[in-house]
């Protein structure tokens, strides 16, 4: 969940991650974009790292399928069940009116780093799309933020200020 948070990848994308897909020195990881067939690099912070590190630990090296993310059974963990840990983790706590899937980290993700500054066309390349049709569809989401933005922001309040 901290590397869906992190990077507001898709499911399938998570789930195509592979344990040599992380570059350790170059603090990166490589991941496949499973709607335009394309690749992109993600910056992984010391903290995510570290997180990693300890997941692979765990999970141990020497496993028979080189997938990141695998079952107890050493076979690929799969976007379906992806979904269900997710539905299932934030039940667990009593998690009411928010929708419990992966697609609500990129949602998430997505408002986040909007919000930290980035414009649109960082978030366009970071989520992975060609086109910015589901990127205003991200920033539509936003739109009482950009209100209140808008509301704190306006001109007139340094107008109304000065008189």
């Amino acid at each position: 969940m901290l590397l869906l948070l992190k990077t507001g990848l898709r499911a399938n994308e998570l789930v195509g991650v592979q344990v040599n897909d992380i570059k350790w020195e170059e603090s990166t990881m490589l991941v496949r974009n499973t709607k335009g067939y394309k690749q992109r690099y993600f910056p992984l912070s010391p903290t995510m790292k570290d997180a990693l590190s300890r997941y692979i630990s765990i999970r141990g090296s020497i496993v028979a399928c080189n997938a990141l993310f695998v079952t107890v059974d050493d076979t690929p963990l799969t976007k379906r069940q992806v979904q269900s840990r997710i539905h299932d983790y934030g039940e667990q706590p009593g998690i009411k009116d928010v929708r419990l899937s992966p697609h609500t980290f990129r949602r998430t993700f997505a408002k986040m780093i909007v919000k930290n500054g980035a414009g649109i066309f960082e978030l366009q390349q970071i989520l992975g799309h060609t086109t910015f049709d589901m990127v205003r569809t991200y920033i539509n989401l936003f739109t009482d933020d950009v209100k209140e933005q808008h509301r704190k922001f306006s001109p007139l309040n340094t107008l109304k200020k000065r008189n």
